[in-house]
């Protein structure tokens, strides 16, 4: 059997499905954004690499993988009436209106995990209120011994800051820590804090993508429990 001290999770992508959580939201907000004009909206999405049709994310995306502040900088040159801080102001409401789709019984997993005395964390690139928003509407935030977003202070994937910070608030080894994440982002920053790197398929990216970064590649957490064992 498998003995990690600390598990820490990637959100979205991980903890979420992907495509199913973001897709209509980022839509929205284009659509508000573009002030509807049809122009400025495609225009923000071949930045985001997202199809308008089919309301989903293109593979090589950067929104899949990147900070707010990133996003921010690639949709304001096309944003005519909202600017730097109201532009953010303006974002950071929406991220709280999101209601991201879980994957599987997230209560039940992370209290099986934490019936095995394993600390809990998350390390996301979205900000950290919005996280927090999330993981409490999701009924879960109470399992979780760390929480990192981008703007956190521990910088964001792929370095390993936040891994780090995880490691070092719990004092945990980092060969007895393990990062689960869904994109290659997730997975180098596990490699660079020298801790194992789960890969899960719930995400965007493929299992060739993932291959060459994860120690091992589960087609999401709920065969965490079983890998474990």
């Amino acid at each position: 059997m498998l003995r990690f001290k600390g598990l820490i999770f990637d959100k979205d992508g991980t903890l979420f499905y992907f495509q199913e959580s973001w897709g209509v939201w980022l839509d929205n907000v284009l659509e508000d954004l573009s002030c509807k004009s049809i122009g400025k909206k495609r225009k923000m999405a071949k930045v985001l690499g997202f199809n308008l049709s089919e309301k989903a994310f293109f593979k090589d995306s950067p929104f899949i993988a990147g900070t707010t502040k990133q996003f921010l900088s690639a949709v304001e040159p096309f944003s005519k009436n909202l600017k730097g801080a109201e532009l953010e102001e303006f974002i950071n409401s929406k991220l709280m209106t999101l209601t991201p789709k879980p994957v599987g019984d997230l209560r039940a997993l992370l209290h099986y995990l934490k019936s095995k005395e394993i600390f809990i964390g998350v390390a996301t690139n979205d900000n950290e209120t919005p996280c927090r928003s999330q993981l409490e509407d999701a009924k879960i935030i109470e399992f979780f011994d760390f929480i990192a977003g981008s703007d956190s202070g521990y910088g964001f994937k792929p370095e390993a800051g936040q891994l780090e910070a995880f490691c070092q608030s719990l004092k945990l080894n980092v060969r007895d820590v393990a990062m689960v994440g869904d994109s290659t982002h997730d997975l180098i920053a596990a490699k660079k804090a020298g801790i194992h790197a789960i890969g899960v398929l719930t995400g965007v990216a493929e299992k060739k993508e993932l291959d060459p970064y994860a120690d091992i590649i589960l087609e999401s957490i709920e065969d965490i429990p079983n890998y474990l064992n």
